[in-house]
């Protein structure tokens, strides 16, 4: 009888217990799918919202701006000023879905901590957004409809998720943002997002990724070009698929190489008080074009193809690491961490100058290129 009137009052308690305390009707709600942070010339901070019009996005036919509402306001902090913007919606605006962040180049100048600190506070903000830097204002880049009637910070995202067809620029998200500004050994790289104008009269504004914005102490120092972009990929191990062309020098003969598969391995050395690095690089690729200056048929040397590679290769990682050594002085690769693991003392003793060691350290690149296949006959390269 005991155990009857027990499970009796359990069953009780779970019906009066069942409702959702904290529950929030989706009617009620702004869906923030993009925000973007700047500072006025008074040093005001200036919060833009990109708000879904869900009844717009499930139309047959959405017009490119109807799918969202601009919604901007000022404030003294990041905070505040979103604060303010509830002022103006007539809805509670919900942070959770943010896809991306839009961070003007002024503040990524003066330093991200400033801004990251927001973000880490509110549990509503989820960490997988990626973070974008602007040259322009952010509600310029967020404002820029398209012809699919697509949202444009699902279109950014979509573009920071497909990084790997080209590798040639790298999206870090909002965690790896927040880590970078609460640890100063963490090196950030993101990248730039630009406004491009339409090619006709008849056509949209459209939104690219160009460059690969560099950070040094949470403070924006300059940016990678494509080629510098490939070549950071490469190092980090961040590599997913892209083209290498390169011009044999012989035959003038243009190759266009797929890179199927890459793994680089660092090596740190430490020997009379000297740091240093061997990179060594493994690249699979096939012939995805040729473009042939003569007509005659000349056959595919693939082993003189996989030398040139090799050599394009470490060429534009040569170049990318001097870059960072002599310009800008800071590790982009974080083979802090690698350097940490081999000789852990040391690494204690330099940690707080890491970045000038770096720019002091003797790095080698050696770059081993295999052609796997190629769909290309001896006929100039055609199918």
């Amino acid at each position: 009888m005991k155990k009857v009137k027990l499970l009796a009052i359990m069953l009780i308690c779970i019906l009066l217990t069942s409702s959702c305390w904290s529950r929030r009707e989706i009617e009620s709600l702004g869906i923030v799918l993009g925000m973007g942070i700047s500072k006025t010339e008074e040093g005001l901070y200036t919060v833009v919202a990109q708000v879904a019009n869900p009844g717009a996005i499930v139309a047959e036919n959405p017009e490119g701006r109807d799918v969202y509402t601009i919604m901007i306001s000022e404030g003294l902090s990041v905070f505040d000023a979103l604060r303010n913007i509830a002022r103006l919606a007539k809805r509670r605006l919900y942070i959770a879905h943010i896809q991306v962040f839009i961070i003007d180049e002024a503040i990524a100048k003066e330093g991200l901590g400033q801004v990251m600190g927001f973000f880490v506070q509110v549990m509503e903000i989820r960490m997988e957004p990626f973070v974008f830097i602007s040259k322009l204002p952010p509600k310029e880049i967020l404002d820029t409809p398209n012809s699919l009637g697509l949202v444009p910070s699902l279109g950014l995202n979509i573009l920071a998720r497909g990084y790997g067809t080209t590798s040639k620029y790298y999206v870090s998200n909002l965690l790896k943002t927040v880590e970078a500004t609460n640890n100063p050994i963490i090196n950030y790289v993101t990248t730039l997002v630009e406004k491009l104008p339409p090619a006709t009269n008849e056509e949209l504004p459209f939104l690219k990724l160009t460059q690969l914005a560099v950070f040094k102490d949470q403070r924006l120092v300059g940016y990678l070009d494509e080629e510098g972009g490939q070549a950071y990929n490469f190092i980090s191990n961040n590599f997913k698929n892209g083209l290498i062309t390169y011009e044999c020098g012989n035959t003038g003969d243009q190759y266009v190489i797929e890179v199927l598969s890459s793994k680089a391995k660092i090596h740190p050395i430490y020997t009379d008080e000297r740091i240093g690095f061997d990179i060594e690089l493994k690249v699979e690729g096939s012939i995805a074009e040729r473009i042939s200056s003569m007509y005659t048929k000349v056959p595919i040397d693939i082993e003189k193809v996989e030398r040139q590679l090799s050599q394009t290769i470490e060429d534009k990682l040569t170049k990318t690491i001097a870059l960072a050594q002599e310009e800008y002085h800071v590790d982009i690769f974080n083979l802090s961490r690698n350097f940490s693991i081999k000789h852990p003392q040391k690494f204690k003793e330099i940690k707080d100058q890491w970045n000038e060691e770096f720019s002091r350290s003797d790095i080698s690149v050696k770059v081993e290129a295999t052609i796997t296949h190629s769909a290309l006959n001896v006929n100039r390269g055609r199918l």
